[in-house]
């Protein structure tokens, strides 16, 4: 019997719970300032951000936890450097008929999805729609790209999602 504990926290911005090891940490290290806590091991109080550009973002605006621009760039780049290439691999799966994209297909769809690829600059509406159902029906997703980028891979103007269809694709791109 595997008894591995899970050691679980919160996310300061988004509030969702999540594995210690899918956050980063924060400490105190002045009076209202904060350090990003890269080993997690320092000894004094700590937040949970998680480890996704839009947390990021709003980390950045946060009023009472104050971060340098230096930790929040040190943080940014811990972001790209376990970031897979999604933009090429979605563009070398876009003939196979394992994706489809746009919020109307996506959401007919949305029972067949097993992972979603979410613009950064999606609409807060559309955002909130997509978030419900997959939650709903535990679906994974990311966010990656702006809608211009996402676009580009089916020759459109701008796409704000992209469903994967395909289970062996979207364990693939989950790992």
């Amino acid at each position: 019997m595997d008894t591995a504990i899970i050691h679980e926290r919160t996310c300061l911005i988004c509030k969702e719970k999540r594995e210690k090891k899918d956050l980063f940490r924060l400490t105190k290290v002045g009076e209202d300032r904060y350090g990003f806590d890269e080993k997690q091991r320092s000894q004094s109080r700590g937040y949970y951000v998680c480890k996704s550009h839009e947390c990021l973002k709003r980390l950045a605006k946060h009023k009472k936890v104050k971060m340098s621009a230096d930790d929040l760039m040190k943080m940014l780049n811990h972001l790209k450097k376990g970031e897979k290439d999604y933009l090429n691999i979605l563009k070398a799966m876009k003939n196979s008929q394992t994706l489809s994209f746009g919020m109307n297909m996506v959401l007919e769809e949305i029972e067949h999805t097993h992972f979603l690829v979410l613009a950064e600059d999606i609409s807060e509406k559309n955002e909130r729609k997509l978030l419900l159902k997959a939650k709903e029906l535990n679906i994974k997703f990311v966010y990656f790209g702006n809608k211009n980028q996402l676009g580009e891979i089916f020759g459109k103007e701008e796409v704000s999602v992209i469903a994967v269809k395909s289970k062996k694709m979207a364990r693939g791109l989950i790992d």
